[in-house]
Protein backbone atom coordinates (compact mmCIF):
# COMPACT_ATOMS: atom_id res chain seq x y z
CA UNK A 1 0.00 0.00 0.00
CA UNK A 2 1.42 3.65 -0.72
CA UNK A 3 1.34 6.10 1.84
CA UNK A 4 0.23 9.65 1.17
CA UNK A 5 3.13 11.70 1.43
CA UNK A 6 2.52 15.06 3.86
CA UNK A 7 2.84 16.98 1.43
CA UNK A 8 -0.29 16.08 -0.50
CA UNK A 9 -2.51 16.51 2.80
CA UNK A 10 -0.67 19.40 3.28
CA UNK A 11 -1.76 20.57 -0.13
CA UNK A 12 -5.53 19.30 0.64
CA UNK A 13 -5.31 21.28 3.27
CA UNK A 14 -4.51 24.36 1.43
CA UNK A 15 -7.24 24.10 -0.91
CA UNK A 16 -9.86 23.67 2.01
CA UNK A 17 -8.29 27.07 3.33
CA UNK A 18 -8.64 28.48 -0.46
CA UNK A 19 -12.37 27.76 -0.02
CA UNK A 20 -12.36 28.91 4.00
CA UNK A 21 -10.53 32.90 2.54
CA UNK A 22 -12.94 32.67 -0.11
CA UNK A 23 -15.98 32.20 1.78
CA UNK A 24 -14.61 35.41 4.43
CA UNK A 25 -14.04 37.37 1.36
CA UNK A 26 -17.90 36.93 0.13
CA UNK A 27 -19.07 37.70 3.60
CA UNK A 28 -16.90 40.59 3.32
CA UNK A 29 -18.38 41.23 0.20
CA UNK A 30 -22.05 41.61 2.00
CA UNK A 31 -20.81 43.37 5.08
CA UNK A 32 -18.93 46.06 3.05
CA UNK A 33 -21.54 45.95 0.06
CA UNK A 34 -21.31 50.32 0.22
CA UNK A 35 -17.97 50.53 0.48
CA UNK A 36 -17.29 48.13 -2.66
CA UNK A 37 -20.15 50.27 -4.67
CA UNK A 38 -17.93 53.74 -3.87
CA UNK A 39 -15.05 52.44 -4.90
CA UNK A 40 -16.31 51.21 -7.74
CA UNK A 41 -18.38 54.34 -8.65
CA UNK A 42 -14.78 56.36 -7.61
CA UNK A 43 -13.34 54.01 -10.39
CA UNK A 44 -16.26 55.24 -13.16
CA UNK A 45 -15.84 58.64 -14.39
CA UNK A 46 -19.30 59.26 -14.99
CA UNK A 47 -20.82 57.37 -11.31
CA UNK A 48 -17.73 59.55 -9.89
CA UNK A 49 -19.69 62.62 -10.75
CA UNK A 50 -23.09 61.44 -9.36
CA UNK A 51 -20.93 59.92 -5.95
CA UNK A 52 -19.86 63.44 -5.43
CA UNK A 53 -23.62 65.40 -6.29
CA UNK A 54 -25.31 62.92 -4.14
CA UNK A 55 -23.71 60.72 -2.71
CA UNK A 56 -24.29 56.35 -3.00
CA UNK A 57 -27.51 56.80 -2.71
CA UNK A 58 -27.52 58.95 -6.15
CA UNK A 59 -25.58 56.22 -7.71
CA UNK A 60 -28.13 53.19 -7.45
CA UNK A 61 -30.76 56.03 -8.25
CA UNK A 62 -29.38 56.95 -11.46
CA UNK A 63 -27.46 53.65 -12.88
CA UNK A 64 -27.14 49.86 -12.73
CA UNK A 65 -24.86 49.15 -10.49
CA UNK A 66 -23.16 45.99 -10.17
CA UNK A 67 -24.58 43.20 -8.08
CA UNK A 68 -21.43 42.37 -6.28
CA UNK A 69 -23.22 40.11 -3.60
CA UNK A 70 -24.61 37.39 -5.88
CA UNK A 71 -22.13 37.24 -8.38
CA UNK A 72 -19.79 36.88 -5.17
CA UNK A 73 -21.56 34.26 -3.75
CA UNK A 74 -22.21 32.03 -7.13
CA UNK A 75 -18.19 32.25 -7.67
CA UNK A 76 -17.51 30.64 -4.82
CA UNK A 77 -20.08 28.12 -4.92
CA UNK A 78 -18.41 27.17 -8.35
CA UNK A 79 -14.84 27.17 -7.12
CA UNK A 80 -15.86 25.54 -3.53
CA UNK A 81 -17.36 22.50 -5.79
CA UNK A 82 -15.12 22.61 -8.25
CA UNK A 83 -12.30 22.51 -5.39
CA UNK A 84 -14.09 19.26 -3.66
CA UNK A 85 -13.88 17.54 -6.89
CA UNK A 86 -10.59 18.12 -8.22
CA UNK A 87 -9.33 17.12 -4.43
CA UNK A 88 -10.77 13.88 -4.77
CA UNK A 89 -9.35 13.08 -7.73
CA UNK A 90 -6.26 14.86 -6.72
CA UNK A 91 -5.62 12.43 -3.76
CA UNK A 92 -6.40 8.99 -6.26
CA UNK A 93 -3.58 10.13 -7.96
CA UNK A 94 -5.22 11.50 -11.26
CA UNK A 95 -2.28 14.07 -12.91
CA UNK A 96 -4.97 15.83 -14.74
CA UNK A 97 -6.60 16.89 -11.52
CA UNK A 98 -2.73 18.04 -10.21
CA UNK A 99 -2.74 20.43 -13.16
CA UNK A 100 -6.33 21.26 -12.99
CA UNK A 101 -5.90 22.67 -9.42
CA UNK A 102 -2.50 24.09 -10.29
CA UNK A 103 -4.40 25.97 -12.91
CA UNK A 104 -6.75 27.30 -10.53
CA UNK A 105 -3.96 28.31 -8.39
CA UNK A 106 -2.24 30.18 -10.80
CA UNK A 107 -5.82 32.00 -12.16
CA UNK A 108 -6.54 33.09 -8.40
CA UNK A 109 -3.03 34.39 -8.53
CA UNK A 110 -4.00 36.76 -11.31
CA UNK A 111 -7.49 37.87 -10.73
CA UNK A 112 -5.79 38.55 -6.72
CA UNK A 113 -3.22 40.58 -8.52
CA UNK A 114 -6.13 42.87 -10.50
CA UNK A 115 -8.17 42.73 -7.85
CA UNK A 116 -5.45 44.37 -5.45
CA UNK A 117 -4.47 46.92 -8.67
CA UNK A 118 -8.32 47.77 -8.83
CA UNK A 119 -8.47 49.89 -5.79
CA UNK A 120 -10.79 47.50 -4.02
CA UNK A 121 -11.24 48.62 0.21
CA UNK A 122 -8.36 47.11 2.24
CA UNK A 123 -9.99 44.03 3.70
CA UNK A 124 -10.37 42.97 0.18
CA UNK A 125 -6.73 43.65 -0.61
CA UNK A 126 -5.53 42.14 3.09
CA UNK A 127 -7.85 38.84 1.84
CA UNK A 128 -6.77 39.06 -1.91
CA UNK A 129 -3.04 38.84 -0.41
CA UNK A 130 -3.53 36.14 1.71
CA UNK A 131 -5.36 34.46 -0.77
CA UNK A 132 -2.44 35.28 -2.87
CA UNK A 133 0.28 33.28 -0.46
CA UNK A 134 -2.08 30.03 -0.39
CA UNK A 135 -2.28 30.08 -4.30
CA UNK A 136 1.53 29.67 -4.09
CA UNK A 137 2.25 27.54 -1.48
CA UNK A 138 -0.69 25.31 -3.66
CA UNK A 139 1.69 25.33 -6.92
CA UNK A 140 4.47 24.72 -4.12
CA UNK A 141 2.65 21.61 -2.95
CA UNK A 142 1.53 20.28 -5.94
CA UNK A 143 4.84 19.97 -7.76
CA UNK A 144 6.58 19.20 -4.54
CA UNK A 145 9.29 16.15 -5.37
CA UNK A 146 7.20 14.04 -2.91
CA UNK A 147 4.14 14.65 -4.11
CA UNK A 148 5.60 13.79 -7.43
CA UNK A 149 6.78 10.80 -6.44
CA UNK A 150 3.51 9.61 -5.24
CA UNK A 151 1.91 10.54 -8.49
CA UNK A 152 4.67 8.17 -10.70
CA UNK A 153 4.18 5.05 -7.73
CA UNK A 154 -0.46 4.96 -8.37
Amino acid sequence: MIVRPASVTRAVIVVAAMVGVGAVIVLLTWLLRDDLLTAWAEGNSGAREILREGGLEAVEETLTVPAFVPVAVTAWVVFAMLAGVLVVFFIEGFAWARYSLAAIAVFGVFLAGVGISSGIPPLFVAGSAVMVGLCLLLLYLLFHKDTSRYFREL
